[in-house]
């Protein structure tokens, strides 16, 4: 991740709107029109860089490690489902691998119909072979549940993308592959708040395309 100035950005996409130049005074403290137009630049920014770390492929992204603590209770003779409370601050799940399991976990909700089965004690629920991990809602928020695990101390990999912010000293750490197309995409949400929907739909287009997002396709 790279800390970029949230100053800096917002100079990008003025000269990606092709309004004025920096050295012409683009931020100048006197021009108005100016700053009014900052201002609603900068707070596309954490929007933009949102949808496009939600979107695009996981090897473009880059993730956390969660260490909240996770348990783990016997349900079947040997075999333990886990439990942790998901990070607040979480955007997107890339990978869930408890310790002892073969590969990385399948994730589902819990409106999925496969959730149903994870309370079943033979053989269509995870597995240590297939294991299966579970977005549940809980009275405190959002947890996991780890289907199963043969060991009731497991250590858990939980890699997660974060959700953009701002800092008190107004920087925002993004992946620098994908700065280009964050650009392009608070160009997109800054002209669609201007009503330049033409312009929009081509900011869209580039932003989608750097990112290696796949467009929606219409179906009739």
């Amino acid at each position: 991740m790279v800390e970029y100035a949230v100053s800096d950005l917002v100079k990008e996409v003025k000269v990606l709107l092709d309004r004025n130049q920096e050295s012409a005074g683009l931020l100048a403290p006197s021009d108005s029109d100016t700053l009014s137009q900052a201002e609603l630049i900068e707070s596309k920014i954490v929007d933009a860089a949102r949808i496009i770390l939600s979107d695009a492929p996981e090897d473009m992204v880059e993730g956390t490690s969660c260490t909240n603590a996770v348990t783990w209770t016997d349900s079947n003779g040997g075999y333990y489902v886990g439990k942790m409370v998901l990070p607040t601050d979480m955007l997107r799940i890339l990978s869930v691998k408890a310790e002892g399991w073969n590969r990385p976990a399948e994730i589902i909700s819990e409106s999925d119909d496969a959730y149903k089965y994870q309370n079943c004690k033979y053989g269509v629920r995870g597995n240590p072979e297939r294991p299966i991990a579970a977005i549940v809602h809980t009275a405190n928020g959002k947890s996991i549940e780890l289907y199963t695990s043969k060991k009731q101390d497991a250590t858990l990999a939980f890699i997660y993308v974060q959700v953009p912010s701002i800092t008190t000293e107004q920087k925002i750490s993004l992946p620098s592959i994908l700065k280009d197309s964050i650009i392009y995409m608070a160009g997109y949400l800054t002209c669609v708040s201007l009503g330049d929907t033409d312009t929009a739909s081509g900011f869209l287009g580039v932003a989608r395309k750097l990112a290696h997002i796949v467009e929606p396709t219409e179906t009739s």
